[in-house]
Parts: C-alpha cells; sequence; structure tokens
C-alpha cells in the first residue's frame, strides 16, 4: 500500500525532471559556444599580432642572370653540405643498435609447468594407498628396502613398480621433457616438496632473467655496436652497450650447475636438482633481423642534411655577378626560410596554427590531468591576460624599431628583455596553481617566440622566466611575494643573457651589460604589475586567493563577527573546526588555509536560527520539541542553503561558497526521521487510519556530496567534533574509539565517494583528529574553592552537547543495523 502510494509522488515531480533534463543540453550547448566564441576571438587577436613576423620578399634570379642589385641576407639560413650529410648517414646506419626480442612467457611457462608437475606428484603422494619404491639404474624394476609397513609391504613388488612408473610417465607429461628414473627417484624421496620446487623455480628465474641468447653471431659480429634488448609483446625496451654478459644456452647450463654448486647441498640430490634445471632452461633472447633493418633504415632517413649557417647581411649575389649553382643554391634556401606570402594566407596559417595549439593544449591537460578544472570565466580571465601581454609585446616591438639601434650597445633586443612576460605566469599561478601556470606559460612563450622573429632564444628566456615566476609566487600569502619573485626573475633573467651572450660568441661588455639591465628590469616589471592588477582580478571574477583567504581568517570580518555574537556555540565550534582542519589538511597534501577558512563560514547559515542548533542552547528548552519532526529537518538541511546564499552575498569566493553547501553531503537526519516514525506509529495505533508513507529525502541533506579534499575533511571534522562534545568521560582512548567509528560510518554511507580522499588520508586525518580533540578535551585541576558538586553543575549549565536536543549532528547514524559491522578500516578492532 506504501509503494503505491508513493509513485504519485513520483508522477508529480517527472515534468519538472523532465523540463530540465531538456534544458540542460541547451545549457550545456550554450557554455560550449561561448568558450569556442573564446578560442576563436584569442586565436584571431594572436594571429594578426604575429602575422607582421612572417610576411617576407625575396627577388628571384635564374642560372646564368646578371644581378641588377645586391641581394643581402635578411635572415639568418641554411644551406646543405650534401657530401657531409650522406657520411654521417652511412654513420648513423653503422650506429644503429641490433634486436633482441625478449620473450617472457618462455620463463613464465617453465614456471607453471613446474609448479602443475610437483603439485601433480605430491597429491599423487597423498592419495596413493601404498608409498612408491624408489627406482634404480640400470633396471628400472629393481627397488630398495623399506617400502613402507602394513599394507603397502606385503603388495606385489611388480604392481608398485608400474605404479611408480605410471606417476614417472605422468610427471615427464605435465614438465614436457624425460628425467631418467634416477632424476625422479631423487625428487620422490623428498616426496615432490614445496620448498624443493621453489629452490628450482628461484635457479631457473636466476638463470632466465639475466636472459639466453639464442645465437650471439649476431651480438658478437661487431664490438662497436649497441644492443636493445626489447620485450615480446610490450613497447617496453633498454640499451645495452658491449662487452655483453647474456650468454647461450650451454654457458646459462654452465652457469646454473655452478649456482647449484654453491648452495652445498647434498651431491646426489643436486646432480638430480641440476639435471632437471638445465633440461627446462630455454633461450628467450631472439635475434630481431626485421626489426633491425627497419630502425637502421629509419636511422637513415632521420639523418639532419648537414647545413652551412649563412648569416644575415651576408652578401649572397653582388651586383653584376653571374648568377651561378652556389648563388642559385642559397637564393633558395634564403627563399625557402622567408618565402613571400600574401598576408592574407599568412594570417589564416596562423589563425588555424592558434586554434589548433591552444585546443590540443587545453584538451590533452584537461583529460589527463586531475586538477585541472576550468570554467568559463577562467578560460576568458587567461585569454585577456593572453591578449594583454601579446599586445604589450607587439608595442615593445614597434617601439624598438622606431628607436632602432641607438647606440652600438642599446639594441632593439634590449627593449624586448624588458617585456614583462613573466607577470602572466604569475597571475596564473597565484589564481589556478602552479599546474595551470606553466601550462599557460608554455603556450605564452611559444607565442611569443613567433611574434619576436621566430626566435627561439628569446623562446628559452621567457619560457625558463615564466617557470621561474610560478616557482616564485608559490605559495602567495603575502602582497610582497609578487615582488620578491620579480626580483628572482631579474636575476634569472641577468644569467640567461650572460650565458646567451658567451655562447653566441657576442660578448660585448656593454651592450651585454646593457641586456642584462633590462633583463632585471623586466623581472621587477612583472611583481610590480602582478602586486597592482592581483585585487582587480579578485573583484572583477571573484576569485579567492591565499591572501583574500588570510584576510576572511580575521575575526574582524562582518560575518564571523556576526556570528560570535547571534550563535556563539556555532563560532567555538567552527573556530575548533578550524584547527583541525588546518592540522590534518597539511599532512594529505590539501589546502590548509582554504580548508581552515572555510570551516571557519561552513555553518555561517545557523545566524538566521541560532537557537535551534543544540550548541547555541543555553539553559533554556529545546525549540524542537514543539515542531514536527519535518519542520525540524527542514530547519537543519536550510542552514546550509542559507549559507550559501549568505557567503555569495558577502562574496566570499567560489571555493568557500563550494565547501558550505558541500559539508553535510547528502547524509541523512536519523533522529527525526526516527522521531516522525515513531509518531506515525503511534497515530496509527490510536487512531486505526492508513497513514501516508514518509519521505526519507525530506530528512536528508540535498548535497552536494564533498568535491575536493578540503570540503570532504570540513565534513569529517563538523561531525567529529560536534560528536565528541557529547562524550561524558572524555579520555583519549574513548575519542579515538569514536573518531575511527564516525569517520568509518560517513565513509561506508559514501559521503566521500567524489573527493579525492583516499584510505591512507583517513588515516592521517583520524590521527590529526584524535591529537587536536584530547588536547581540547584533557582532564582538569579541580580548585578547591569549587566543590565537585557545584563544579558539576556549572558544567552541565553550559554544556552544549546534549545529542538528543541537536539531532543535526547525528547525520552519519541513519542506520544503527547498516552501522553495526565496523569496516575496519582505519585500526578499531
Amino acid at each position: 500500500m506504501d509503494k503505491d502510494k508513493r509513485e504519485p509522488e513520483k508522477s508529480k515531480g517527472r515534468p519538472r525532471t523532465t523540463l530540465i533534463r531538456r534544458f540542460l543540453p541547451f545549457c550545456r550547448e550554450e557554455i560550449y559556444c561561448r568558450k569556442v566564441l573564446i578560442l576563436v576571438a584569442v586565436s584571431a587577436i594572436i594571429a594578426v599580432l604575429v602575422t607582421p613576423s612572417f610576411t617576407s620578399d625575396s627577388p628571384p634570379f635564374r642560372l646564368g642572370d646578371i644581378a641588377d642589385r645586391n641581394v643581402k641576407a635578411k635572415r639568418d639560413f641554411f644551406v646543405e653540405d650534401e657530401a657531409a650529410t650522406g657520411k654521417q648517414r652511412e654513420e648513423a646506419v653503422r650506429r644503429s643498435p641490433i634486436i633482441y626480442d625478449l620473450d617472457e612467457n618462455i620463463a613464465a611457462s617453465t614456471f607453471e609447468r613446474v609448479g602443475s608437475a610437483f603439485h601433480a606428484m605430491r597429491e599423487f603422494l597423498s592419495e596413493d594407498r601404498y608409498p612408491f619404491p624408489r627406482l634404480e639404474m640400470p633396471r628400472e624394476s629393481a627397488f630398495g628396502s623399506g617400502l613402507g609397513s602394513g599394507d603397502a609391504s606385503a603388495l606385489p613388488v611388480s604392481e608398485t613398480a608400474q605404479q611408480t612408473l605410471r606417476r614417472k610417465k605422468d610427471f615427464e607429461n605435465i614438465l614436457g621433457l624425460q628425467i631418467s628414473s634416477e632424476v625422479f627417484s631423487s625428487f620422490l624421496e623428498k616426496g615432490f616438496g614445496k620448498d624443493l620446487q621453489d629452490r628450482l623455480v628461484q635457479l631457473l628465474k636466476t638463470s632466465f632473467e639475466q636472459g639466453i641468447v639464442s645465437g650471439k653471431a649476431w651480438m658478437n659480429r661487431d664490438a662497436a655496436e649497441s644492443v636493445v634488448i626489447r620485450k615480446a609483446g610490450t613497447s617496453e625496451e633498454h640499451l645495452v652497450h658491449p662487452p655483453y654478459s647474456y650468454p647461450d644456452l650451454e654457458e646459462a647450463r654452465k652457469l646454473m650447475v655452478m649456482q647449484a654448486l654453491d648452495q652445498g647441498h647434498d651431491i646426489k640430490e643436486m646432480i638430480a636438482f641440476t639435471s632437471l634445471a638445465t633440461q627446462l632452461l630455454q633461450s628467450n633472447l631472439h635475434f630481431n633481423f626485421e626489426e633491425t633493418e627497419s630502425r637502421r633504415e629509419r636511422a637513415y632517413i632521420q639523418v639532419k642534411p648537414v647545413l652551412i649557417k649563412v648569416m644575415k647581411n651576408e652578401m649572397l649575389v653582388r651586383e653584376g655577378q653571374r648568377v651561378g649553382q652556389d648563388e642559385i643554391l642559397k637564393l633558395k634556401a634564403h627563399q625557402s626560410a622567408g618565402t613571400e606570402r600574401h598576408w592574407l594566407l599568412v594570417f589564416v596559417s596562423l589563425f588555424l596554427f592558434c586554434v589548433l595549439c591552444i585546443w590540443v593544449v587545453v584538451h590533452v591537460a584537461r583529460q589527463h590531468l586531475p586538477y585541472f578544472r576550468m570554467e568559463y570565466q577562467d578560460l576568458l580571465f587567461l585569454a585577456i591576460l593572453l591578449i594583454l601581454l601579446m599586445s604589450l609585446g607587439r608595442v615593445t616591438m614597434s617601439v624598438a624599431g622606431l628607436i632602432g639601434d641607438a647606440s652600438a650597445n642599446l639594441t632593439a633586443n634590449a627593449f624586448i628583455y624588458a617585456i614583462p612576460l613573466s607577470a602572466g605566469a604569475m597571475m596564473a599561478c597565484i589564481f589556478f596553481g602552479v599546474t595551470v601556470s606553466l601550462i599557460f606559460s608554455l603556450v605564452l612563450t611559444l607565442f611569443a617566440g613567433m611574434l619576436f622573429g621566430k626566435d627561439f632564444g628569446l623562446f628559452f628566456y621567457f619560457m625558463i622566466g615564466s617557470f621561474v615566476a610560478a616557482h616564485g609566487v608559490s605559495p602567495c600569502r603575502n602582497r610582497m611575494i609578487p615582488i620578491k619573485a620579480g626580483l628572482l626573475v631579474g636575476c634569472a633573467n641577468v644569467v640567461l643573457i650572460l650565458l646567451s651572450a658567451y655562447l653566441q660568441d657576442q660578448w660585448i661588455f656593454l651592450r651585454v651589460l646593457t641586456n642584462a639591465f633590462f633583463g632585471f628590469c623586466g623581472g621587477i616589471f612583472a611583481g610590480i604589475l602582478v602586486t597592482g592588477l592581483t585585487p582587480l582580478v579578485e573583484m572583477a571574477f571573484s576569485y579567492t586567493t591565499d591572501i583574500k583567504l588570510l584576510e576572511l581568517a580575521t575575526m574582524d570580518q562582518p560575518l564571523l563577527r556576526e556570528l560570535m555574537v547571534e550563535a556563539p556555540g556555532t563560532y567555538h565550534h567552527s573556530i575548533i573546526v578550524g584547527n583541525m582542519v588546518e592540522a590534518a589538511a597539511k599532512s594529505i597534501g590539501a589546502n590548509s588555509l582554504m580548508a581552515k577558512v572555510a570551516a571557519y563560514y561552513h555553518d555561517i547559515g545557523k545566524i538566521k536560527k541560532p537557537l535551534y542548533f543544540i550548541e547555541n542552547q543555553f539553559e533554556c528548552e529545546n525549540r524542537h520539541e514543539k515542531l514536527a519532526p519535518s519542520m525540524s529537518s527542514l530547519i537543519l538541511i536550510s542552514h546550509v542553503k542559507e549559507g550559501a546564499e549568505m557567503a555569495r552575498q558577502s562574496r566570499l569566493g567560489k571555493d568557500i561558497i563550494d565547501i558550505i553547501s558541500q559539508h553535510h553531503g547528502k547524509s541523512f537526519i536519523s533522529f527525526f526521521y526516527n522521531k516522525a516514525m515513531e509518531a506515525r506509529e503511534k497515530s496509527r495505533t490510536s487512531k486505526g487510519a492508513l497513514l501516508p508513507p514518509i519521505n526519507m529525502d525530506d530528512y536528508r541533506y540535498p548535497g552536494p556530496k564533498p568535491q575536493t579534499k578540503e570540503a570532504g575533511l570540513v565534513m569529517l571534522a563538523d561531525v567529529v567534533e560536534a560528536a565528541c562534545r557529547s562524550l561524558s568521560e572524555p579520555t583519549p582512548a574513548r575519542i579515538q574509539g569514536l573518531v575511527h567509528r564516525l569517520i568509518n560510518n560517513i565513509f561506508s554511507d559514501g559521503q566521500l565517494d567524489e573527493c579525492e580522499l583516499t584510505l591512507k588520508d583517513l588515516h592521517q586525518i583520524a590521527k590529526h583528529f584524535n591529537q587536536i580533540l584530547a588536547t581540547i578535551h584533557h582532564k582538569r585541576i579541580e580548585y578547591p574553592g569549587v566543590s565537585a558538586s557545584e563544579g558539576k553543575g556549572r558544567a552541565d549549565a553550559v554544556d552544549p552537547n546534549q545529542r538528543e536536543a541537536k539531532p543535526d549532528r547525528d547525520k552519519q547514524a541513519a542506520n544503527k543495523e547498516r552501522g553495526k559491522p565496523d569496516l575496519k578500516r582505519l585500526g578499531i578492532h
């Protein structure tokens, strides 16, 4: 009957659910279109900025023409030296390694056959009615004395001999080889023991692991060549240089015999042992002719042509000179290095390149980096930052082009060194972390290298500076951190400029000193720029940085002051929870500052109705006693929604709002549910009427479940701290038991399924919770001025830990019967 009455309630919710599901694809499509629009706009702007660096022209000449003007190289380029290229390709073929395939299945198959054979023999020995006699050579029917006692000794010799021979034949069939009767008898005397099997497998394993070649002819043919050992069926391989220590089959057998002799066992047992082991031994390294030749072909093709460098401003053709073959080669190389192209085609090519580059980087990062979560506004901010920095680079290049080489020491590159591109890495690291910052820096410096005339020296200069900048501001909990990071970047820039000048043999002291000064200033400019822009970005995009978290953690914040005045019990509880999660977060690699601040604000929704929560009820009646259980449950659930709304109005940041919404997950309010069930049973008993069923969803928090480590920590600390208040004698042992039991219950209830907390993390969390709670609830000295009864009365008067009167803290005990079997995953025995 109850089931039938629930169906109409479900049908009422279907139109709304269907409407949401129908509307959801449109929402997703709108967000997708916005992201595509950002990608197209950013790529188009970058293409516009970079296009001037890729447009060039070159005068055409034919063989035998008389040049009518001088032609100089507008850029550095290379001309191929064919003779040197051919020599290098021949050398690459000679040095190409020989490929040997390592077949690990041979060893595995051998171990499996040995295990099966010995196991079968042990089963035969345990199942047969009489023991096997020893087989002696040269006669298979000769048996020793002492075959056994009782019925076994009375059996005919021929029958036992036939049985032994059958077992020997079975043993050989399983192994796949024939062995002598003496070897079988030796193993038979030992009962085919497990230790004997393990020794045999270990001896074989040692030989197989070192590798046994089928033939050493190719390996020893040329001592200068290297050998690649490749595991069959996989792509795993490693390079081996001469001399080679891989034995062939005969050498491996000799080494095995020597190894068995070193073990010092009985000589007869050793002979039988090594006899079987050497028969089981097989070569597992085989020469791969096809792969060797294929790699040699690839080595030949992959050799890059030997190029002769032609420097910028070097004369290619002089006026009045006849254009010969060498001049044609240089002109073609110069033209191929910068072919005359229409700017529109260059723009389209660069636009498509930017689209592909940005999309691939973001897509791969999202697929393979677990902490790479970028929403629409995050992508918009990074796009704006990228465009601003690229525009700054283009403006600087224009200014440098107007100024030109004002003197021999002040060049155009000096101004480029001062561009604060590393500010982008700092901003990305402050708001999104080091991983996103490094990815953004890679994309930014790639486009910057294209912008500055395809100069890879500048690409590495800005890339290293950006990486140093990202490291310098992680973590950033002080407004001076970007300035210090800028100083660090400036020093790195100076070192890079000095090394580049030395390596390129362009060591002109005053010029290098000027470039180093501008490079150092570039780092300082980046720090100053980040310091000024960070607060503006926080306000514009509602981001929460560590600096903002430190500001929110101060006790003069309006919400915390209101919480302290309106709900002092909740305020005290929040402070303790904050200390708990801060200590535990450091041990599991979570953001301890984020977890602590979120814990301070996680219960701000109780400000609306503070007296409906037990920690705020001081010497007053419990207001829930006069309310229906459903209304009490609704009040408890509402504090989560109201807290999230208050945090949103106070602009606490998305991360803190999410933790406030998730700190109860979808836990069950069992106290009021059980109370409602009892009231329903009483009404049905007294009135005899059929009452509608109670919907369990009305007594469950709406969620979502914790999505991050910080949210999971706040949930655990909230439950544990509240429950510890109910302990009458909070000894360390009782606190530890309670903490482990509550964490187990939360884990088994599935509340931690969607966050990154592991079982190892839960162990660390429980450990730190125990330490802090044991310190808080330590025993206190009873002062002589206060009697025991008076002190007890005062403690009870201010004690807010009445579990029966505060059902919202009982959210992890939804089903006592289900909670009985302890998971024992956190050390509960």
